[in-house]
């Protein structure tokens, strides 16, 4: 038994867009590596806090944790686009944006890179679902008469 194929082939904005993407979040991993080496979670560069104050460990440390969920987001983004999902783009936006609040300074060139890979994608396609929904009487072929003021 054979199944159709559904899917259209690979275009070269969806490659693109996926290794951009891709590149993009490799390039950012050691942003949470050092946040967190500050914090003295890990010992990955030999990042030494010295007399930094608690406060600011901890907050070295959420942000560690959540700029590798944004490395994570980010690559789902890349995966997303990669099979053409509709929802790529908006990920790879979020992942883009949410990484300037993580890491600001240090994350700025994977953001350009993860935002480059949303633009290749284009803008957002509507879903023949929405025009479903949007209007029945027009799917369904019902014609409505609005009666003229003699006629009624």
């Amino acid at each position: 038994m054979q199944m159709p194929q559904n899917k259209p082939a690979l275009s070269a904005n969806r490659l693109a867009a996926a290794a951009l993407a891709t590149l993009g979040a490799a390039s950012a991993i050691p942003i949470p590596l050092a946040q967190l080496d500050f914090a003295g979670l890990i010992n990955v560069f030999g990042i030494d806090s010295g007399d930094s104050p608690r406060a600011l460990l901890v907050i070295a440390a959420i942000g560690g944790a959540v700029t590798i969920g944004v490395l994570a987001l980010a690559l789902a983004g890349a995966f997303l686009a990669a099979t053409g999902a509709a929802s790529a783009r908006t990920v790879l936006i979020a992942a883009a944006l949410v990484g300037l609040v993580t890491a600001m300074p240090l994350w700025i060139p994977a953001g350009v890179l993860i935002g480059a890979a949303a633009l290749l994608l284009g803008p957002p396609r509507p879903d023949e679902s929405d025009d479903v929904c949007r209007n029945l009487r027009r799917m369904r072929g019902v014609h409505t008469h609005t009666p003229r003021q003699g006629e009624i």
